[in-house]
């Protein structure tokens, strides 16, 4: 039945989402703290936009895409599809109408006159992803010869597990590489800005399993 209505009326459902979701995109950018994406702009870089997807940057509001994703949820009834420390992105489909966009946008006006935080360090600062495999991941993911480390002190071990910050759900680490330094530090600097690590044991990221050598 998806299928038949995607080929039957697909055009006509989508033209019409992608049009509101342009109507979000102005609105959204005419506000004071917050911007989105436009295609304009992607394709200036080389590369394209879904423009069902609307990708907003909330930098200069002073708090993180993480708490403007927790103001939405828990006083507008709107979730999200994810976010990270910079921005966050709503996704429309074929259920979408004119005033789930109007719902999105008249919320973000509303935090941007009542909320501003004082969140400033804006950098980080992406490690190099060329990393020594040591052994095969399924080796090393399936070894009973394992144990956890504190973070701080995993620099030169092998790891025995996958850490995958999520967005952008790429993961720093597989089993079976060299942990470096430079991946340490990032790890350190995402687990203090509370960004969400896919693998990690507890609610922060304090430990990593590695193999025993």
């Amino acid at each position: 039945l998806a299928r038949r209505q995607a080929v039957e009326h697909g055009e006509k459902i989508f033209e019409r989402v992608i049009n509101w979701a342009e109507m979000g995109r102005k609105r959204i950018n005419r506000l004071k703290n917050f911007s989105c994406i436009t295609r304009k702009e992607i394709q200036a870089r080389g590369f394209d936009l879904d423009v069902t997807k609307l990708t907003v940057n909330v930098t200069k509001t002073g708090l993180t895409g993480y708490r403007i994703e927790d103001i939405l949820s828990g006083e507008y009834n709107i979730q999200v599809d994810c976010a990270d420390v910079f921005n966050l992105i709503a996704i429309t489909g074929s259920g979408t109408d004119k005033r789930d966009v109007n719902l999105l946008v008249e919320a973000l006006e509303d935090i941007d006159s009542k909320y501003h935080g004082e969140e400033k360090n804006w950098i980080l600062d992406l490690p190099s992803l060329s990393t020594e495999m040591v052994m095969m991941p399924q080796d090393a993911f399936f070894s009973n010869k394992t144990k956890r480390v504190p973070l701080r002190k995993a620099a030169g071990h092998i790891a025995a597990q996958s850490l995958t910050p999520y967005p952008p759900g790429i993961p720093v680490l597989i089993p079976g590489e060299r942990i470096t330094s430079e991946i340490l530090d990032y790890l350190i600097e995402l687990s203090a800005k509370d960004i969400r690590i896919s693998g990690q044991e507890t609610d922060s990221l304090r430990t990593i399993k590695v193999i025993l050598t």
